[in-house]
This record gives structure tokens, sequence and C-alpha cells, in this order.
């Protein structure tokens, strides 16, 4: 009897790690059970994934997660090397629109991340789907980043700006009492100089990010980008134009975006602009510096709220190599990960979890991203997303981001050819 007994306890031992249970992984076993974390962190941000790593370590030491950063473009060649090669890493993070590119390579484990036994509940609508390609989850939801507005509050106060602008018209009348030349004239007066500006009203980049503010502006207008297959785009050229034509017009008509800026960021921690449209990865390093700023909601500047959104989300890759206790290893990890990501908001990044929402909107400057949760949206995850949506150059958002902030040409040519380049790549076979 004892020994039928411990042949069935043992027989259930091997059926909990086959199903990837939670149960304790490799705590008895000679040497931790080792798993791969991928990742592309490389600022402050990985400082603070490396520290919930080694809190993770220490609390199962029957497990040690390996985490390796690097900057997402490499990071992600490397796994598509890594994978056709049968070593991939166990945990991969990546954003939702890259999801149907790796997921119709047949690269993901979708069955690893129902292990985790994630809720919808724990979730708002949008980021929940965010884990999802065609219809199945792939991903774990780890957190999610948008625009917002960063605002200098002497600057405004010195202005007479009472508060941060939340609509069209008091984005264009405070972003010219905010831009001073020489003189002290502002850019609403007459007699500006806009050749000897020496503070302008707003900073903004003007890389693949002028897109993301571009596709936010086409959700204010009721527009999606693409059709339902994803098989091309389904935008209106007006609409298009006019959104284009607004960021165009920040610099060339109302002048209050410096011409060719190259590190917004900078110029508003020097003072030289008064606000910034930027994410919540800088609120690490404003914390620490003496600047008293505040963050306010994206600007609603057409019919309705909406802002561009993005995402960092958990998945398994498919590795036919690592065994059932590796694999619950990396199970155990995930949900780990998930269940303590409160702590994961001092990355400046805003947790998707509700349940953290509390304790992050205690953190300075996060609540403004917070507030945005329930009308961000993230750009779809096209299976050919790292040729439409990259951000390196050549690219058709790159192209068009040029073309508008840089070289003025007119809104409607840079829409027809922005639309010609990306159905021309998703039509491709």
């Amino acid at each position: 009897m004892k020994m039928k007994r411990l042949f069935v306890l043992g027989l259930l031992v091997v059926m909990a790690v086959s199903a990837f249970g939670f149960q304790p992984v490799g705590v008895h076993a000679a040497s931790p059970v080792q798993i791969d974390f991928w990742g592309g962190w490389t600022g402050p941000d990985g400082d603070v994934m490396r520290g919930l790593v080694e809190k993770f370590n220490k609390e199962h030491p029957g497990i040690t997660v390996n985490l390796m950063t690097l900057q997402w473009t490499p990071l992600f060649s490397k796994f598509i090397i890594e994978a056709k090669g049968g070593n991939p890493p166990d945990v991969l993070a990546m954003h939702p629109f890259e999801l149907g590119q790796f997921a119709s390579m047949g690269v993901l484990d979708a069955k690893q991340v129902k292990s985790v036994k994630v809720k919808k509940a724990d979730y708002t609508p949008n980021i929940w789907q965010g884990s999802f390609y065609s219809k199945v989850q792939y991903a774990v939801p780890l957190d999610f980043h948008t625009h917002a507005l960063y605002y200098n509050k002497e600057l405004l106060d010195k202005a007479g700006v009472a508060s941060a602008p939340q609509n069209l018209e008091e984005f264009i009348k405070a972003g010219q009492k905010l831009t001073i030349d020489k003189n002290g004239k502002n850019a609403g007066e007459a007699g500006f100089d806009p050749n000897n500006v020496i503070q302008y009203g707003l900073g903004m980049n003007m890389n693949h990010h002028a897109f993301y503010q571009w596709f936010a502006l086409m959700y204010q207008q009721n527009e999606k980008t693409f059709n339902e297959k994803t098989t091309r785009t389904s935008f209106n050229n007006n609409k298009a134009a006019k959104a284009w034509g607004f960021l165009q017009d920040l610099v060339f008509k109302y002048n209050i975006v410096p011409k060719g800026e190259k590190a917004p960021f900078d110029d508003f921690r020097a003072g030289k602009v008064a606000m910034l449209i930027d994410g919540p990865w800088q609120l690490p390093v404003l914390e620490k510096s003496n600047l008293k700023f505040g963050v306010a909601p994206y600007p609603q500047i057409f019919q309705k709220k909406a802002v561009w959104a993005a995402a960092h989300i958990l998945t398994f890759p498919v590795n036919k190599k690592a065994d059932a206790s590796r694999k619950a290893a990396a199970v155990q990890f995930v949900k780990w990960l998930s269940d303590n990501s409160a702590e994961w908001a001092k990355s400046g990044n805003i947790p998707s979890k509700m349940s953290t929402i509390a304790e992050t909107k205690k953190l300075p400057g996060r609540e403004a991203f917070i507030n945005m949760m329930s009308y961000a949206h993230f750009l779809p995850p096209l299976p050919k997303a790292a040729q439409v949506f990259s951000s390196v150059a050549p690219s058709p958002i790159l192209t068009a981001a040029q073309d508008t902030l840089f070289n003025n040409k007119k809104p409607l040519d840079i829409v027809a050819q922005m639309k010609k380049e990306m159905d021309s790549i998703l039509s491709a076979p």
C-alpha cells in the first residue's frame, strides 16, 4: 500500500508539472531551473525590471530567471534567429502591434498563456484586447503607455496660462503665449519675430512618434486607419490630411514648435520649451530633477477624446527543447510578475492590471496617464507591422512625419504617398 501511495503521489506531481501548474518549481532539484527572459528595456526601466527579476529569484530558490535586454529592433532580430535555431527565450516581451507578426509566424505558444489564468475583468477592454491576435490570446498584459502633455509650471504661471490646455483653442492660445521672441513678444502678438525665438510653447518628437500623434488624431475624428482584416488602409484622405495638417501648423503656421527639433525632452528640461508631448518613460528622470512640472492628458483637438497607446506584453515563444519543468517555471514567473507589477510603475510605465491603479496613482505624474486608459488606442497587430510601422528609415510613417514637420509638403500629397506605401507593403505576398 505504501508503494502504491508513493506511485500515485509521483503520478500527481508529473501531471501537475505537465499542466504547467503554479506549484513551486525546482525547489528540491539539485540546481535551479534556468529560464531566459528577454526585453527591450535599455534605460532606467531596465534597472527596475532587473530589480524585479532579482526579487523573484530570491523568493524562488528553485528558479533562476536570466534577464537579457537589448534595443527592441536588434532584440527581435536576434529572437527570429534563435527561434529558427530552436533556442528562443522562455519569455519574450513585446508590444501589441508586433503580436500579429510573430503569431502569424507560428513562434508563440498560446497554451502557456492559458496556464497563467489571466482574467478579463482585471483589465480595461482595450488593454485586454491588446493581448490577442486573430481571436487567440498570445500574451499576458504587463503595462501600457500613452502620450501626455507635460508642462513647466513656472513658465505657464509667468505667461498667465492658468492650466494645461485641453482643447484646440486652448492649445493654440497657450502655445502662442508661451512662445517668446528675443524682444519679449509672444507668437500671438503683432511684430513677433519667428526667426529669433528664445522660448517655444511646445516640444515634440519629429520621428515615428509624430505618426503616433497622427494615429490619435484620426481616432479623435472617429476614423480607423486599417480595415478589419488589416489587409489595406481604410482611412479617409481628407481626415488624414487634417490630422497631419494640424501637426504641421504647429511648426510652420503658429510657430510654437521649433523647426527641426531634435531633442524635445532635453529642451523641456532646459526650459527652452514650456510644454512637451511625450510618454511616461520620461517620469523617472523628471522626478530626480528640480523642474516643477505637471502632466495633463493628451489634448482633445477634434471631435472626441483619443490617444495613441502602446504596451508591454509577455509572450511564451515555442520551444520544443524546453522540458515541462522549464515551461512551468516560465509560467510561474510571468504570473508572479503580473501579480507584482505595481513595482514596475517606478519605471514610468503604467501597470495595466486594475488592482495596481490606486498604488500607481500615488506616484508623481501617473494619474494623467491612468485617466486616459479608457480611450487609448493601440496600433493594430499587422502581420507586416515591422515594415509598416518601422521607426527606422525608410518607412511609410517616417517619410510622412519628415515631409510634414521638416519639408512642409502639402498634407494631401503626404497622405497619398503614405497610403500608397502602406498598401503596397500589405498587399505584397
